[in-house]
């Protein structure tokens, strides 16, 4: 009755036909999650241990040569940990980049493993056009080489608060960049190269515990690097260093908030780099 119903040769090629088909949409299944998680896949990074040799002062040679570059965006970073902080190195030679950076200021967001503990540091602060007056008089001021050193000296002088930020992007405590204890930041440009250095007081800190990242030596965290896209009718204007350094100060305000990817394309595009990193144990 079965072969009456089904002949051999017609079950034997139905069973070849639906046994490919399952193969094939299989395999562009399985394709397709590669090509998913292929493109969304980030950087992983060590951090190594610290033995009291980083010294957060904008210079980079205490860091030695363990930098991981960032592909295609002539920049770097590296991280050291040991029991009581996290330090994070990053340099850049892209004199676009470090405009951006000083004028649109920096957000770097901190995922420990519990998720709920996310908080981000703002520094340096986009200020206010106010603040910029005196760094940028003529909206007509190119990036020569000639100019651009003076006009980033004069935006450093201008960074004087450091702001923590909740999830939300709500700031929570602000302090100066440059104190003994807690957070500490710093910025140095010497030799046509930007060096960020920053300090991050971690759960077994003594000394700091009005706000710290809830993560231990070995755990793993996510770090994010995220500046602001300006939203200016001319996007020379915003890399020239013009009209495009307006805006709000942190503390909640225009700052790059948790999630949001780097968008659009050319100079108006915002910095938004991501690591998985592994802290040093004890």
């Amino acid at each position: 009755m079965i072969n009456l119903l089904f002949p051999t040769n017609k079950l034997t090629n139905m069973t070849k036909y639906h046994f490919s088909g399952i193969l094939g949409y299989t395999g562009l299944f399985l394709l397709s999650l590669l090509s998913v998680y292929g493109c969304s896949s980030v950087p992983e990074v060590t951090s190594l241990r610290n033995k009291n040799e980083i010294v957060v002062d904008g210079n980079q040679e205490d860091w030695g040569n363990k930098f991981t570059s960032i592909k295609d965006q002539n920049a770097a970073v590296a991280f050291r940990n040991d029991d009581e902080n996290l330090y994070i190195c990053f340099i850049t030679s892209d004199n676009q980049k470090i405009i951006k950076i000083l004028s649109s200021g920096l957000t770097v967001w901190l995922y420990p493993q519990d998720s709920k503990d996310v908080i981000g540091i703002q520094y340096p602060v986009r200020k206010s056009s106010e603040d910029f007056r005196s760094v940028v008089n003529n909206r007509s001021e190119t990036m020569e080489p000639s100019d651009i050193n003076g006009r980033i000296q004069r935006l450093l002088k201008i960074q004087n608060e450091l702001i923590i930020v909740d999830e939300n992007n709500i700031g929570i405590f602000s302090s100066s960049p440059d104190v003994d204890k807690g957070f500490k930041a710093k910025i140095g440009y010497a030799m046509n190269q930007l060096v960020y250095e920053l300090k991050i007081p971690l759960t077994k800190n003594k000394e700091f515990t009005q706000f710290v990242l809830r993560a231990n030596p070995q755990d793993n965290i996510r770090v994010k690097f995220e500046s602001e896209k300006v939203q200016n009718k001319s996007s020379d204007n915003d890399q020239g260093g013009g009209g495009g350094m307006g805006g709000h100060r942190g503390r909640g305000g225009n700052s790059g908030g948790m999630g949001r990817k780097g968008g659009g394309s050319g100079n108006n595009s915002p910095i938004d780099y991501e690591f998985k990193v592994k802290l040093s144990p004890l």
